[in-house]
């Protein structure tokens, strides 16, 4: 896949900054996300760290995974300080990074490699889709810059899913995890996704004091935004399909299976 630079392919100048400056539920929703994806050094090195013993997945990690998700940060970061550039992303992020750090240790992982990637697909799904589903809210606002740095980020998103994919079956081979394992990681790691990252997110926005001009809201409007947003575009059958691939169904299973799987994917809408 062809690779973007965030600064040679956006033409941040050409933003419409009028006709999206007072979508405060925009700006807490972009500094959220680059919040997160800016902090993917330390999952990294947590990565690197226990996948140690295979130089191709930490070099992998390293040169490709963490360098496109800081970009996809810096690349947010950029966005916001040219619609809104008195928004004190700094500040903000100092906090979050002393709220969030903590939480990010080798001991969340899972019990083996096979279904730590399986969990890091799960993730993958959870990104990918919320940035197709970023990229719809855009083009609904008329804003083509965000649409197409959206797009970006959504098509990075897809393609780290598929390497955590390949190295899932790479160990699967020797670990030969049964459907029914497989499954409750799937569904333990679905209840994880999006609520604590967003609630740590907004409460370091919360506790930054901001320019008079920019307006904070509530938590409870951020939720029912995110609802709102995620009923009208979330790309429903592309997460189902990402969140069923690793269970390597056939077709009686998989439309067995497809309503249970619908409805945990429910987790992944931000909300």
């Amino acid at each position: 896949m062809a690779k973007w630079n965030y600064k040679k392919d956006i033409d941040y100048n050409a933003i419409d900054i009028e006709k999206i400056k007072e979508n405060y539920f925009l700006l807490h929703l972009l500094a959220i996300a680059s919040f997160i994806e800016i902090t993917s050094e330390t999952y990294t090195e947590n990565l690197s760290e226990y996948y140690k013993d295979n130089t191709e997945v930490v070099q992998w990690l390293n040169d490709d995974w963490q360098k496109e998700e800081v970009q996809h940060g810096k690349a947010l970061k950029t966005y916001i300080e040219h619609v809104w550039p008195q928004f004190p992303w700094q500040k903000a992020y100092e906090r979050f990074l002393e709220l969030y750090k903590p939480l990010c240790n080798i001991d969340e992982f899972q019990q083996t490699k096979a279904l730590e990637m399986l969990a890091r697909m799960i993730v993958e799904t959870g990104t990918s889709t919320m940035y197709r589903t970023l990229e719809a809210y855009a083009k609904s606002l008329d804003e083509p810059i965000l649409e197409h740095l959206s797009h970006n980020i959504y098509k990075d998103e897809v393609n780290h899913y598929s390497y955590f994919d390949h190295y899932f079956k790479y160990y699967n081979q020797s670990e030969k995890l049964g459907r029914k394992e497989r499954f409750k990681v799937i569904m333990r790691r679905l209840k994880k996704i999006n609520t604590e990252d967003i609630k740590i997110g907004y409460q370091s926005l919360h506790e930054t004091e901001y320019n008079d001009t920019l307006k904070l809201i509530s938590y409870e409007a951020l939720q029912k935004e995110l609802h709102r947003l995620t009923k009208k575009y979330y790309p429903y059958t592309m997460g189902i399909k990402m969140t069923m691939q690793p269970l390597n169904l056939n077709k009686t299973f998989e439309t067995a299976i497809t309503p249970i799987i619908r409805s945990a994917v429910k987790v992944l809408e931000y909300r």
